[in-house]
């Protein structure tokens, strides 16, 4: 199993960006991830203002998939995410939905230990573990890893978890996936614009699917029970929006159920739900039962 370091990050999905490894389909990677700041921060001392932030929110990689190809669909199958021993997170004025509210910049750091991530050393909460920022190269244009896009990036989902599959539409030759940004918890909306930010060794396989009818224009996630679209848009109705749309034309795909009878079960079995607000791009994803599936067992893309 190869190892991708901490050290070899990237600060964009660039289509020039050149591979840090090489590995074939059906290959299990080691994925070294820094903090969003880092490393920045050593302690509470430090503030979000001291920040470089030319060096914020890298992604480690980019991995290239051997003979994968611009049309294809990777699958990459999340299985494990081994946290460090402590998160930090911060507050900055005129930031974030509370910017408004708060006067000075603060940072908390968050010790990490027995499962769980301790708020205050009386608080503490189960780990949940989840990818801030993943995604494969861009088509044309450079997008920073801190931005979200059709190819992925900064999509903050708490779903992009253990125990899932995340579907992109590769763009490049050799896909160049990359990751980074793993939180220990965070919380719909990321609100402050940050969740409990960590270092993080990420243990991941990834698939070609190759000739698929069906190309989904921006990644879908699939969990044992659910699956879910992910859009992004300048606003929180415009991110809805595309989610929406998303999960209803891969739905009709799936079923050839008419679009008013699979809009009544997106409204009846489907959670439309918030990313994040505090991007420019703002995120939402919608979730819906595989059960609603002829074969809910088989994979969403196979």
């Amino acid at each position: 199993m190869k190892t991708i370091e901490r050290a070899d990050v990237i600060y964009k999905f660039d289509p020039g960006n050149q591979p840090v490894a090489s590995v074939e389909a059906g290959e299990t990677i080691l994925i070294e991830t820094d903090d969003c700041f880092g490393s920045q921060l050593k302690s509470e001392e430090d503030l979000i203002t001291e920040v470089d932030f030319s060096k914020v929110n890298p992604a480690t990689g980019p991995v290239e998939i051997k003979g994968a190809m611009p049309g294809d669909l990777l699958a990459v199958d999340i299985l494990d995410i081994d946290l460090g021993t402590k998160g930090f997170m911060v507050a900055i004025p005129d930031e974030g939905g509370f910017g408004h509210l708060i006067e000075e910049p603060a940072t908390k750091l968050i010790p990490v230990s027995e499962g769980k991530f301790w708020f205050t050393p009386d608080l503490s909460f189960p780990i949940n573990p989840m990818i801030g920022v993943i995604g494969v190269s861009p088509s044309e244009r450079a997008v920073p890893c801190g931005e979200i896009g059709n190819h992925g990036g900064n999509m903050d989902a708490k779903v992009i978890c253990p125990g899932a599959r995340v579907y992109f539409l590769v763009q490049k030759d050799g896909a160049m996936l990359a990751m980074g940004d793993v939180h220990a918890g965070m919380g719909d909306g990321e609100s402050v614009i940050c969740g409990v930010e960590i270092t993080a060794r990420v243990k991941v396989r990834v698939e070609l699917i190759k000739s698929h009818q069906f190309r989904p224009p921006r990644p879908v996630v699939e969990l044992s029970d659910r699956f879910i679209t992910i859009g992004h848009g300048p606003s929180l109705d415009e991110a809805a929006s595309t989610a929406l749309d998303d999960i209803l034309k891969l739905i009709r795909y799936k079923t050839n159920m008419p679009v008013s009878e699979i809009a009544m079960l997106i409204s009846a079995v489907g959670n439309l739900k918030v990313c994040q607000i505090v991007d420019p791009q703002k995120t939402a994803r919608v979730e819906i039962p595989k059960s609603i599936l002829e074969f809910p067992d088989q994979p969403v893309f196979s």
